[in-house]
């Protein structure tokens, strides 16, 4: 009798063989969905509408609320479910008209798009049909729904430009991410590297979807999609990769308009005056009473304050996104490139939102383009603060070409990374300096330089050579990269002001730690810990950004940051009873009570080059309020490694959670527990045999496909 293990073995490839042909193809009318050991869906489509009905099905699995809570951010129906707090993003998505928009573009919609959609939507309702599920914020499905969750999430970029202009308190969208690459030449693989690895909120529409799905004319998409979409959103295909950090050019401006005295529903342009469009937004509130507000638009654009009556302005947010519906078309044309060179002229349609985007092929290319639809401006404006909005001398004069923006290809230092920092800094004696460039092109603000840019500069820059091993530590790196420099202020202090609170062998014992710290921010780590309290103190005697790059400190400030040591220590022993407190037991990963030690930090007052934020980002907030216990919220999300060999593209996988969103799955917590906190990948099947031996489930779906 055969053992259960090859029993099962050969079981499941029958069925495979039975559904999938020589060339891993489904028939048309079928799709074949897998699940690995981590429950990722590997999925076979006899057509791209097949493959896009077991996605569908696959995400309704595993995460069917946030499909629902998806469609309802998008349309801007969040507050009937999830009550007042939703109101004002509501308010916006029907203000710039996101449902009225996609739908009016959608029958003109390419077929495939047209047809992937409908199934998709199938295999979402058949899983509800089959698996009896059911969702307490259930909408109507449309076929448009995907290209509205992919506009909500776009916007949020130039939206957020909007609303920062209007405040003028710079960059408060709060989203990182990492992205590196690295030439063939410089790699010992003998082929480009790439990683991938985004850093935003583990809640809401920024939580992607994993999936590994083959069809026909999309033959290959492997990374993570955005819940309630069927097109990918980055990782790989099977000829190249790309990777997105926040940054890139201005595509928003405020105009301040002058209103009507007489008839504020007017406003002021060359000296005529124009009717304002005005218009109504109904939105229900659970537990609440209807809630009526009315929107004002220009022709420039939609008003997003109220009123200044004693100065007779309202505040007018403009953004060329606001019109366009072409982002799954881009998507579609970009999925079919062969290399980056395809990639970027697909890219050329400007409807991808401002971003760093680095990419490479299977060619041994590697390239970067800091993309975004950015207005062409007049000149002798200052176009970071409200411009005058009452004349057409301020009036946009077209879109740049994509030929315009900051990029480059195959730099010849042989690797660059952007992790929200300026094109300058992106590698040693980077060629893309601001002076080549008009200032909203270039638009660094915020995003000039910070430790996780100049970590991976340093790995980077030294590492002629980058292993398989070492381009997998680089993506979980945890190390301080200013760690030599605070180590030699408290080194220092023992040698001046603090060289009789040396002889308290608890003072000694912590100061010995922490020069002896090697830098990471490890789970087991103790002298981590310990600095991270110091530091905090330390930052507000001293600026950290000049600290970071090695200028020294008076003795004044030695003394005071003697001082900060000792209060850090005494916070310490309140909080914990001693000072050598493992930075896992305080840095955790996890939810519904499944909870893990965590390496990893992001700290500091929020300002970027005053913050400590490691290459793997966990970013927390307080289990309970002076509990100086954390559990991570936001951070690395949806990390993909990729390795371009000129036969096929190897990657490697990893996120904080797990595939599931429902707390009864052994598929819940398993990445957090199995990978994350432990620093390391998964593979990504390259083919059928690997996949059949590390499989958990096993469907084959009938489609309803030609």
């Amino acid at each position: 009798m055969l053992n259960y293990r090859v029993s099962t073995f050969i079981a499941t490839g029958l069925v495979l063989l039975g559904a999938v042909g020589a060339h891993g193809q489904t028939d048309v009318g079928k799709a074949t969905l897998y699940r690995d050991t981590f429950g990722v869906p590997y999925i076979y489509g006899g057509s791209d509408a097949d493959a896009a009905y077991a996605l569908g099905y696959a995400q309704a699995e595993d995460r069917l609320d946030d499909i629902y809570l998806n469609i309802r951010t998008a349309v801007g129906r969040m507050s009937e479910v999830m009550g007042k707090d939703y109101i004002q993003s509501d308010y916006i998505m029907q203000m710039v008209g996101n449902a009225t928009r996609c739908e009016a573009y959608w029958p003109t919609a390419p077929e495939p798009l047209r047809a992937m959609a409908d199934a998709f939507n199938r295999g979402i309702k058949a899983c509800e049909t089959e698996q009896g599920k059911t969702s307490p914020f259930a909408v109507e499905l449309q076929p448009w729904h995907s290209l509205a969750i992919l506009r909500a999430m776009i916007l949020n970029w130039p939206l957020g430009a909007i609303k920062d202009e209007m405040s003028q308190e710079g960059n408060t969208l709060g989203w990182g991410s990492n992205q590196w690459s690295v030439a063939p030449e410089r790699s010992a693989e003998g082929c480009a590297i790439l990683l991938t690895d985004p850093h935003l909120t583990w809640q809401g529409m920024s939580v992607f979807y994993e999936a590994n799905v083959y069809g026909d004319v999309l033959t290959e998409q492997h990374g993570y999609f955005i819940v309630g979409t069927f097109l990918l959103g980055y990782g790989h295909t099977e000829f190249f990769g790309w990777a997105p950090t926040t940054g890139g050019p201005d595509t928003a401006d405020v105009y301040a308009m002058k209103l009507n005295p007489e008839n504020p529903l007017q406003y002021e342009y060359d000296g005529e005056w124009r009717d304002a469009t005005l218009g109504w937004v109904n939105i229900a509130v659970k537990d609440g009473d209807p809630v009526k507000m009315a929107t004002y638009t220009t022709h420039l654009g939609p008003a997003f304050s109220q009123p200044d009556m004693e100065k007779q302005t309202i505040l007018v947010g403009a953004t060329p996104y606001l019109d366009q519906t072409l982002l799954l078309e881009q998507s579609y044309k970009a999925l079919q490139a062969r290399n980056v060179d395809e990639l970027l002229t697909a890219l050329a349609m400007n409807q991808y939102m401002e971003q760093n985007l680095m990419s490479a092929d299977r060619d041994g290319n590697i390239a970067y383009i800091r993309t975004g639809r950015t207005p062409i401006r007049p000149d002798g404006w200052d176009w970071g603060a409200p411009v005058p909005g009452n004349t057409s001398k301020t009036k946009w004069l077209g879109i740049h070409p994509a030929s315009d923006l900051v990029q480059i290809k195959n730099p010849p230092q042989g690797y660059m990374q952007n992790c929200n920092i300026s094109p300058a800094n992106m590698m040693i004696d980077s060629p893309l300096q601001p002076e080549n460039y008009p200032d909203y092109i270039y638009h660094v603000s915020w995003d000039s330089n910070n430790s996780r840019g100049d970590r991976a500069i340093q790995v980077l820059s030294a590492d002629e050579s980058l292993t398989r091993e070492e381009a997998m530590d680089l993506s979980f790196d945890i190390t301080d990269p200013y760690v030599a420099h605070w180590k030699k202020i408290l080194k220092d202090i023992t040698l001046g002001v603090g060289k009789k609170r040396m002889r308290d062998s608890n003072f000694k014992a912590d100061m010995e730690s922490l020069l002896a710290w090697d830098g990471r921010y490890h789970k087991d780590s103790t002298a981590a810990t310990l600095m991270r309290y110091f530091r905090l103190e330390a930052f507000e005697i001293v600026d950290p950004a000049e600290v970071n790059q090695g200028k020294g400190v008076t003795v004044v400030d030695l003394l005071a940051l003697l001082k900060a040591l000792e209060k850090a220590r005494e916070k310490m022993i309140v909080l914990y009873g001693k000072t050598d407190v493992p930075w896992g037991e305080i840095i955790q990963v996890g939810r519904g009570g499944q909870v893990f030690p965590a390496s990893g930090a992001d700290y500091g007052d929020g300002e970027v080059d005053k913050r400590l934020r490691t290459l793997l980002s966990i970013g927390v907030e307080e289990k309970e309020k002076g509990s100086g216990r954390y559990i991570a919220r936001k951070g690395s999300m949806a990390m993909l490694l990729m390795f371009m060999h000129k036969d096929g593209i190897e990657s490697y996988s990893c996120i904080p959670w797990g595939q599931s969103g429902d707390p009864q799955s052994p598929h819940y917590m398993d990445q957090g527990e199995k990978l994350f906190t432990q620093r390391t990948f998964k593979p990504v099947y390259r083919t059928r045999e690997a996949l059949l031996e590390n499989l958990s489930a096993t469907k084959i779906l009938e489609t309803g496909g030609a």
